[in-house]
C-alpha cells in the first residue's frame, strides 16, 4: 500500500512540476522615456566623451535611440567652458583638446554639465576628487582552480594577481577599480569593483590603510598566462557616485528566487524644469585616474602575497 501511495505521489509531483513550465507573457506598461547620460570627465590627456541616448522599454531588444542635435557644455568653477560636439551624429558628444598635452580635469575643481536636448534643459554637478598611486602589481603561479573564477571557459592554471595601493588619510575617499587583460576591460556586473577608503563598504575604520585583500584580489577575475598584459586602473569617484555604483551592481545581480523588487537607481542629472515629465537616468562623473600595467613574466612571479 505504501508503495502504491508513493508511486501516485511521485506521478502527481512530476505532473505538477511540468505544469510550472508554462510560458507567461508579461504585459509591461509603457513609461515616460528618460534621457540617459553616460560620461566622466578625467584628468587624463585627450578627448572627453559624453553619450546621450533614450531609455527603452523593459523587455525591448532594440538599439537605444541616440539623442542627436543636443547642445552639450561643461563649465568648471573658474568659468571656463568646454563645448562637446556630436561629430558623427550618433549621440556621442566629444570635447577635443587643442593640443596633445591639454587636460580638462583638474583635482579639486567642480564641473557643471549642461544639456539642451529636445526642448528640455538638464544639469549635473560633480567635483573631481584625488586618487592615490598604485604602488605595485604582483602575481604568483596557481595550479589549482582560482576561487575568483567561475565557468568552464576559464583557465585551469596560470597566474593569480594582487595590486597594492594605499588610501589617503581623511574619511570618505571613494574609488572604482577597472581591470584590463590584453587591452580588454573586464566589464561584467561582477567586475564592478568600488572602494570606500580602503574597504568594500562605507565605514570609518578603513581610512588611510592599504586596500584590503578582497579589493586587491579583485583584479584576478580569471587567471593570467605568461606574456599576458595586465592593467589596473584606479579612479576617484564622489561618494554619491559610489552610491550609484553600489545600487547599480545590486540591481544587475538582482535575480533568482529571492530577488527583490527593482528600484530606481540614483541619478545626478536633473531637469531644470521641476514640472517637466522628462527626467534623466545615468550619471555624470569626474575622476582622477592612476594606472599601472605589467606583462606576466614567470621570472618575476612571487611565491606568496604579502598581507
Amino acid at each position: 500500500m505504501k508503495s502504491i501511495i508513493k508511486t501516485i505521489f511521485s506521478l502527481f509531483l512530476g505532473i505538477s512540476l511540468m505544469s510550472c513550465e508554462d510560458v507567461i507573457d508579461l504585459n509591461v506598461p509603457e513609461t515616460e522615456k528618460y534621457l540617459v547620460v553616460e560620461g566622466t570627465i578625467t584628468d587624463v590627456a585627450g578627448e572627453q566623451v559624453i553619450k546621450l541616448s533614450e531609455s527603452q522599454a523593459l523587455l525591448s531588444s532594440t538599439t537605444p535611440r541616440a539623442i542627436t542635435n543636443a547642445v552639450v557644455k561643461v563649465t568648471d568653477n573658474t568659468g571656463k567652458i568646454y563645448e562637446f560636439k556630436d561629430l558623427k551624429n550618433e549621440g556621442k558628444y566629444v570635447w577635443t583638446p587643442s593640443s596633445s598635452t591639454e587636460i580638462m580635469g583638474v583635482i579639486g575643481k567642480t564641473y557643471t554639465l549642461r544639456i539642451e536636448a529636445e526642448g528640455e534643459t538638464f544639469q549635473a554637478v560633480s567635483e573631481l576628487k584625488r586618487v592615490p598611486k598604485i604602488d605595485s602589481i604582483v602575481y604568483k603561479y596557481e595550479d589549482s582552480p582560482n576561487l575568483n573564477q567561475s565557468g568552464d571557459d576559464k583557465p585551469k592554471e596560470g597566474y593569480d594577481a594582487n595590486f597594492y595601493a594605499k588610501d589617503f588619510v581623511g574619511v570618505g575617499d571613494c574609488y572604482r577599480v577597472k581591470v584590463y587583460k590584453n587591452g580588454k576591460l573586464f566589464s561584467g556586473a561582477e567586475n564592478i569593483v568600488i572602494a570606500y577608503d580602503a574597504l568594500l563598504n562605507k565605514s570609518s575604520v578603513g581610512d588611510g590603510l592599504m586596500f584590503i585583500l578582497p579589493l586587491r584580489r579583485a583584479i584576478s577575475p580569471e587567471l593570467y598566462a605568461e606574456n599576458d598584459k595586465l592593467k589596473v586602473e584606479l579612479s576617484s569617484i564622489t561618494e554619491a557616485h559610489f552610491d550609484f555604483w553600489t545600487q547599480l551592481r545590486t540591481e544587475l545581480n538582482n535575480s533568482g528566487l529571492f530577488a527583490t523588487p527593482a528600484a530606481r537607481i540614483p541619478c545626478n542629472v536633473n531637469n531644470t524644469n521641476p514640472n517637466s515629465k522628462k527626467q534623466a537616468a545615468g550619471w555624470f562623473g569626474t575622476s582622477a585616474v592612476t594606472s599601472l600595467e605589467v606583462t606576466i613574466d614567470k621570472n618575476k612571479a612571487v611565491k606568496e602575497f604579502n598581507d
